[in-house]
């Protein structure tokens, strides 16, 4: 099980835009095979989004980012976040992170 992270920096006066635009995705995820995603807005910075996935294989990931639905979103967004945006990933090594499943091997 891989986590996914990406880090949205909005530009100024466009957070809501931006994630009304977005939330979208992050409700699609699950259909290309994400077991968990979330979207977190920082406190200290409401500029400051990160996306978190977690994804069964990497593939699932890139099938969904690289998919013609969510092309379309990142379009729609493009002129709302500060470039470049390099997803992120990280390997559970501890813990559940989705309490009530199978525990990561």
């Amino acid at each position: 099980m891989d986590l996914n992270y990406i880090d949205w920096h909005v530009t100024p006066f466009r957070a809501d835009r931006w994630y009304g635009l977005w939330r979208p995705a992050i409700e699609r995820a699950a259909s290309y095979g994400a077991v968990a995603s979330y979207l977190i807005r920082t406190e200290a910075d409401p500029l400051h989004f990160q996306q978190v996935g977690l994804w069964p294989t990497r593939a699932d990931f890139e099938r969904y980012w690289a998919s013609d639905e969510i092309a379309t979103l990142r379009q729609s967004i493009m002129p709302l976040y500060h470039k470049p945006l390099l997803p992120e990933w990280a390997t559970v090594v501890a813990g559940d992170p989705v309490p009530g499943r199978a525990p990561v091997a």
